[in-house]
């Protein structure tokens, strides 16, 4: 079970990595400027970008349990 999560975490911190390496990513958080900010293209990159931080968290947490 432990590696398993371990393998998901991996995988999901990878593409965390890679969205916010992203130019889609570099824009809707830098869009705030003239009312870019509630574009729906950057209101969905920054909702993945929660998404992808919440899974993490998550996989996170329950590698700690496991610890214990």
């Amino acid at each position: 079970m432990r590696e398993r999560l371990q393998a998901e975490l991996a995988e999901a911190t990878a593409e965390l990595k890679a969205h916010m390496a992203s130019w889609e990513y570099a824009f809707a958080m830098g869009s705030s400027c003239h009312g870019g900010q509630n574009h729906s293209v950057h209101r969905e990159t920054r909702a993945s970008t929660e998404r992808l931080e919440a899974r993490c968290r998550d996989l996170r947490a329950r590698l700690a349990e496991h610890e214990l």
